[in-house]
């Protein structure tokens, strides 16, 4: 075979190849989107969230939970329920899992107050920070709503006294602040990744 004839089987094995990288390519991004369907006998890919290094999939409350978190909320008989959710409402996700809380907890009888995050961004996951040391009962129930619904938060007390320490020590520093009458505060930050 003469260089010519070799340098046109090469080109077309180049082509074939490339084409089939194509090929491979297109059916991967079907696969990302949900558009293809899985092959019998095959296992469907593992969904893009699910992947290290990936953003979580959205939050939602199970019906098991709303059950669980309903019957400890209308449990509580202070007048004083009240919960406060405060979210960046440029995240999307964190929004609409504020939006399910609130409706929560309204079903449940309590009153709901709702802020924005002022421009602060907060971490992954949901906080309750108690303004003083001692909870009042409605602060603790709600956490306990959270808690036997096996949902996560990770709560605080004493915020008042720590988020007056911070701005005198460190002028910058920025946190959310609670009104005067508000005792405690559930931050909903982004879903946390999947570990």
């Amino acid at each position: 075979m003469d260089r010519r004839a070799l340098l046109i089987v090469a080109a077309i094995v180049g082509v074939a190849a490339a084409g089939l990288y194509i090929a491979k390519l297109r059916a991967d991004v079907a696969t990302l989107r949900g558009e293809a369907d899985t092959p019998r006998g095959a296992q469907p890919a593992e969904p893009a969230a699910n992947r290290p290094g990936m953003s979580a999939p959205p939050r939602s409350i199970t019906e098991q939970q709303r059950q669980t978190m309903l019957e400890v909320l209308k449990a509580e008989t202070d007048p004083a329920r009240t919960v406060w959710l405060q979210t960046d409402e440029r995240n999307s996700e964190a929004a609409a899992y504020q939006k399910q809380l609130a409706e929560l907890f309204k079903e449940a009888g309590w009153k709901v107050e709702q802020r924005g995050s002022a421009g602060l961004t907060f971490k992954p996951g949901l906080y309750l920070l108690v303004g003083e040391e001692e909870w009042p009962s409605y602060a603790s129930t709600a956490y306990d709503a959270f808690d036997k619904a096996g949902i996560e938060v990770k709560a605080a007390r004493g915020y008042r006294a720590y988020y007056d320490q911070q701005k005198k020590e460190k002028p910058g520093w920025q946190g959310p602040a609670l009104a005067p009458t508000q005792t405690y505060v559930i931050l909903i930050g982004p879903n946390p990744p999947p570990a």
